[in-house]
């Protein structure tokens, strides 16, 4: 039996997978934002008769501080982690928003809470370990997502600092830049996992990118206006019919494959699409680009 501890576990990919991997005998720490909402999690393991001493733990991804006392909280008790997942994430296309430490919120939640999470707890995982942040083909541009616009790169700093983008013409437009933000974020989860992984090349912790898909079913769109809610809802047995979309269920099992497969140990610095390593986008491989990322991302989770 392994220990994984996945953020986001509350809903969507991260409780599917939860639930499959604790099918599987795997004990499961679920990182939560909302406590009665990871404890309902709980009590449908145990209703399913899957209580491998799983548990929900409460923090607040957009709160470094939160973070940073998680992993202290983990470090402590000594907790044997074998697989961090690194799942939460946000898209807000309904204007700026910020962290609890005055970052720009998806950039914060998405990539800087799981950098502060991972880097804190890595000394401490039980070896051999895994660590699996989660990607996105929005990353590749429009072409290869479903027309979602392609990230908009620039100083780390930059992106978690900045009040807002603007369109090509220099005019804001606050459901563009929403989902440009976080299409950088998941380029900055694949640059991450890339330059954690060239850090850890002696095999004891593997770090690989996972793309789940267009998953219709998740609450990412949970930002949108309500008219496209109501859209995606109607429309969610149709999309997942379309090249790269899937059911959460399909997502989940091949999230879970990754986590604990005998065949991937020693396989790292991989971007998985289903189950096959695929190349990413051109600029994720930029090494000069990851190690600024590493660099600034070090100085933006400093405790104040």
């Amino acid at each position: 039996m392994s220990t994984i501890l996945i953020t986001g576990a509350s809903a969507g990919l991260g409780r599917e997978t939860a639930v499959r991997l604790t099918s599987a005998g795997h004990r499961i720490l679920l990182v939560v934002r909302d406590p009665v909402k990871g404890q309902r999690v709980v009590a449908d393991l145990r209703a399913r008769q899957l209580d491998t001493g799983s548990e929900a733990i409460t923090c607040d991804l957009a709160d470094l501080g939160s973070v940073r006392s998680l992993a202290g909280q983990l470090i402590a008790r000594k907790e044997p982690i074998d697989t961090v997942i690194c799942n939460a994430g946000v898209q807000i296309v309904n204007g700026p928003a910020r962290s609890a430490d005055g970052y720009e919120l998806t950039f914060a939640v998405n990539h800087l809470a799981h950098f502060l999470l991972v880097t804190e707890l890595l000394d401490h995982l039980r070896r051999p370990s895994r660590v699996i942040m989660i990607g996105s083909g929005v990353h590749l541009g429009p072409s290869r997502s479903f027309g979602f616009p392609a990230p908009e790169w620039a100083e780390p700093r930059q992106l978690a600092l900045a009040d807002q983008l603007t369109d090509q013409s220099g005019v804001p437009t606050s459901g563009r830049v929403g989902r440009v933000r976080y299409a950088n974020s998941k380029l900055a989860n694949i640059m991450f996992a890339y330059e954690l992984a060239r850090r850890t090349v002696d095999g004891e912790v593997t770090v690989n990118a996972f793309d789940p898909g267009l998953m219709p079913q998740t609450g990412l769109a949970r930002q949108y206006p309500a008219p496209i809610r109501q859209l995606y809802r109607y429309l969610t047995s149709l999309l997942t019919l379309l090249p790269g979309a899937h059911r959460v269920s399909k997502s989940a099992a091949d999230l879970a494959w990754l986590a604990t497969a005998p065949e991937l140990t020693g396989v790292s610095g991989k971007y998985f699409v289903e189950r096959r390593a695929r190349p990413s986008s051109a600029l994720s491989y930029d090494g000069g680009l990851a190690l600024q990322l590493w660099e600034q991302s070090t100085a933006l989770t400093r405790p104040y």
